[in-house]
């Protein structure tokens, strides 16, 4: 048995879910109505490079007086709202975090703002950023808001029309060259046309702004122009277009500035205002968990004198409609042309810039690949291992074991092992208690007591009615702890119930997963991604949706969802069924029997950012406790789950292997021999090697 503690895996933020536009659609929960207002600066050009702008914005009419709406910025190819187009982020300074526009699945990311006695909202700032660098050109930008208590979304009728710079061809970026005072921090900083003051090219914020404007995950640690960041600035213009900086409104800080060269960073006011070159013939020599970098000299004709070179690095996740923000990962002097970057994931594909600076802060172009290919870092040699007791509470105990340290849970989640329709309900609930999935026969054994004092357990939550786990087995807990119950009347409430509780412990759902409730295999394919993800399992009949499941979704608010299993477990009046109830467009993963629905769930929540193939967790099909209890391993390292023949191993998760074969660490088997043989054991480190 494996024994190793791994900390939590936390899914990327830029999950992208599949939703109809809002655009003619009135959601189960609300409408969509317009408000008068919107954005009160004329912004005319952004950057398309996770670069912020601060802009404010004003509500004149047309909201619902002394209501609290989340406000999102949207940037938009029309003048309606499309999650298929649109491309924003939004600051929310009380999470800290920037939110991207994901159609509406979720709203409760985004900050809070709240319209006064008259149903208005006073001018004020907002942040947000354009976050493709594949895309550029024509948007208009809104501004939308969900009602709090409603969920109306209200959306401007003010929509100015900007330029999205492509920053590597049309744009370069300017900051401050010599020190701002201190009294004009976190001011106003604008670009104005020479010829027409009052049209404003960008629009940003002097440090401190209280933004992550660079997404390292530290507010106002940047620093542009000469060290020390008071009154700092950043923002980007369209090249060889003259204009003026003003601070504060009103303060000339540059006037009369053409920059010639895209893709550059001017310091303006600096006595240099020439960029250096970009750096040549960047190669990148993948190591073992490491990748070797090697560039050619820039040059600095400016007069200041090259002082160095910075290195970036990115990753090729992300979404579909989203790029990821380049991150300065080293710095390194003006001799030195070369860089070995270490402690890299094996299997991940990894991409980089070098760009050279000067002494006067300006920075040069992005270097370029002399072989313009992505690199990978090898592989290491993947593992195969097996964690299992003598029968399956005892493997639920072993798979605890190996992955929980001592003292750290307080609160366990508890489940029948004798019968599955209430169990598959409590992986969403046990990853928001950070528990495992422990099993309880007819009474309470000395081994389950002592993995639960080992956790440092202090509450345990019973999933089911008295007729999934007994009153009596109940009361010989309540010796130790404090145990509580979540059910309903039969296995579709008590999957109501668990969701119920999810969204009380954790501000509120959106997303659900949906499974036959007459079958475990579908639901334990996606139980480790409801773990992950601490959203529920909400179960179905093949034919219809209980009404405590409907019910479920609407005073949740779920608004989007995915179906677990070919039109055979859940029928297409079922799905049609569930969509009526959502906002949002369910998607299916479901394949022709329940190996190539665990493999179809497995490819798409990785596509999703929801786990990665570097580990797979392995059980058989046929039976629901090892999976069950493997749910949280899974999810606790990032992974997938597989379902398997216990005497062969299935086609798809023979072929997921063979295709993943570059990212796969370790493949972990829940259960002993008599569950998954092995012959499928052999099998697997045939594939792995």
């Amino acid at each position: 048995m494996k024994s190793l503690m791994w900390t939590r895996y936390v899914a990327p933020m830029l999950v992208i879910a599949l939703f109809m536009p809002l655009v003619g659609v009135v959601p189960a929960y609300g409408a969509a109505y317009s408000f008068t207002g919107g954005a009160t600066d004329s912004i005319l050009y952004i950057p398309n490079d996770h670069t912020p702008i601060g802009f404010r914005f004003r509500a004149d009419a047309g909201i619902p007086a002394s209501a609290s709406f989340y406000l999102k910025v949207r940037f938009t190819t029309g003048t309606s709202p499309n999650p298929s187009t649109n491309r924003g982020m939004t600051w929310n300074a009380t999470t800290g975090m920037w939110v991207p526009d994901l159609g509406g699945p979720n709203w409760n990311e985004y900050p809070v703002i709240a319209s006064d006695s008259s149903g208005l909202i006073s001018e004020q700032w907002v942040f947000a950023k354009f976050a493709d660098e594949s895309k550029s050109g024509q948007y208009y930008v809104m501004i939308s808001m969900q009602d709090v208590a409603t969920g109306n979304v209200y959306n401007s009728s003010t929509l100015p029309r900007l330029t999205v710079l492509n920053m590597a061809t049309g744009g370069a970026w300017v900051h401050n060259g010599t020190t701002i005072a201190s009294n004009l921090g976190n001011k106003r900083v604008e670009c104005t046309m020479e010829s027409s003051s009052s049209a404003i090219y960008s629009l940003a914020k002097t440090e401190t702004d209280a933004i992550d404007s660079d997404s390292d995950g530290v507010v106002d640690n940047e620093d542009y122009g000469p060290v020390g960041k008071a009154g700092d600035f950043r923002l980007a213009v369209p090249i060889s277009m003259p204009f003026d900086a003003l601070l504060s409104r009103t303060t000339t800080y540059a006037a009369s500035q053409i920059i010639s060269v895209a893709d550059t960073d001017i310091a303006l006011t600096a006595s240099d205002q020439v960029a250096p070159s970009a750096p040549s013939a960047l190669t990148v020599t993948p190591g073992v968990y490491s990748n070797q970098l090697e560039w050619g000299t820039a040059t600095d004709s400016g007069g200041s004198g090259l002082s160095g070179y910075r290195v970036y690095r990115w990753t090729a996740s992300g979404s579909a409609s989203y790029t990821l923000p380049r991150a300065v990962v080293a710095t390194v002097a003006a001799d030195v042309t070369s860089y070995s970057d270490t402690g890299l994931t094996a299997g991940t594909e990894y991409f980089y810039e070098v760009r050279a600076v000067d002494t006067a802060t300006n920075v040069g172009p992005r270097s370029v690949m002399r072989s313009g290919v992505p690199t990978v870092t090898p592989p290491v040699a993947p593992e195969v291992d097996r964690t299992f007791g003598e029968d399956r509470y005892a493997t639920a105990i072993a798979i605890s074991q190996s992955t929980f340290a001592p003292s750290s849970v307080t609160t366990a989640v508890v489940a029948t092992g004798k019968n599955f329709p209430d169990a598959l309900s409590a992986a969403g609930l046990a990853g928001v208690y950070d528990s495992p999935i422990l099993l309880v026969r007819d009474s309470v054994t000395a081994s389950l007591t002592a993995e639960l004092d080992r956790l440092g357990v202090t509450d345990v939550v019973l999933i089911g009615s008295d007729k999934a786990v007994s009153a009596d087995t109940e009361n010989a807990l309540k010796v130790k702890y404090a145990v509580s119950r979540v059910f309903g009347s039969d296995r579709y409430a008590t999957s109501a119930a668990v969701a119920e509780k999810i969204s009380a412990l954790t501000g509120g759902v959106s997303h659900a997963f949906f499974a036959r409730g007459d079958n475990f295999a579908d639901a334990l394919a996606v139980s480790p991604f409801a773990y992950g993800r601490m959203e529920p399992v909400l179960l179905v009949r093949t034919d219809s949706v209980p009404a405590s499941t409907s019910a479920a979704i609407a005073t949740l608010g779920i608004n989007n969802g995915l179906i677990a299993g070919s039109e055979a477990a859940v029928s297409a009046a079922t799905m049609s069924a569930l969509d009526g109830l959502m906002s949002g467009t369910p998607v299916r993963q479901g394949g022709v029997n329940r190996y190539e629905t665990a493999r179809m769930i497995a490819d798409y929540g990785v596509g999703e950012g929801w786990g990665t193939y570097g580990y797979v967790g392995l059980a058989t099909g046929l039976n629901f406790p090892d999976a069950l209890g493997g749910s949280a391993a899974t999810a606790l390292r990032g992974g997938v789950l597989m379902l398997t023949a216990p005497t062969s191993l299935s086609a798809p998760v023979a072929s997921a292997i063979t295709a993943n074969k570059a990212s796969i660490s370790l493949v972990e088997i829940y259960g002993s021999t008599a569950a998954v043989s092995q012959g499928v054991r052999d099998a697997v480190e045939s594939l792995l090697n």
